[in-house]
């Protein structure tokens, strides 16, 4: 094999490769991520939540709401690059990028493209009070406390 020949089959080898990851990125965004999105995550009884309080729940990476009316869910991942949010005063901010939302979600300030997201909650047959991660709500749904 002469050089030339080698250097065009491995320019053909590259662009082909390319070509193939560059399609498989593009066609990965119609296709739903199923992977952890169709579980149901158990909350309990509601009333382990301090009331008009964001508890933070560190395994699932989310905050969850009660009021005396009832209970929320929301996303405790930044919708910029995927950190995890910190509570404060007024809502919540990004530590690594300096995002900050208000206490509905909403973007205030920073790179953040989009709202947070909020989760239904609903009770199970058992009475346990549960979020569905693949169910996104609006701001002021809530599970109403019975």
């Amino acid at each position: 094999m002469i050089r030339r020949q080698f250097l065009h089959k491995t320019a053909l080898i590259l662009a082909a490769s390319t070509g193939v990851v560059a399609a498989l990125s593009y066609f990965r965004q119609f296709f739903p991520r199923i992977a952890g999105e169709k579980r149901r995550i158990t909350l309990g009884d509601s009333s382990r939540f301090p009331v008009d309080t964001f508890t933070y729940i560190d395994e699932h990476k989310l905050f969850v709401y009660r009021d005396h009316e009832g209970i929320r869910a929301l996303t405790a991942i930044c919708t910029h690059l995927g950190c995890t949010l910190e509570s404060t005063t007024d809502g919540f901010e990004c530590p690594c990028h300096g995002s900050c939302y208000n206490s509905k979600g909403e973007v205030l300030s920073g790179p953040a493209p989009r709202d947070l997201s909020w989760f239904g909650v609903n009770k199970s047959s058992d009475g346990k009070v549960f979020i569905d991660p693949g169910k996104i709500v609006e701001a002021d749904e809530k599970f109403i406390n019975s």
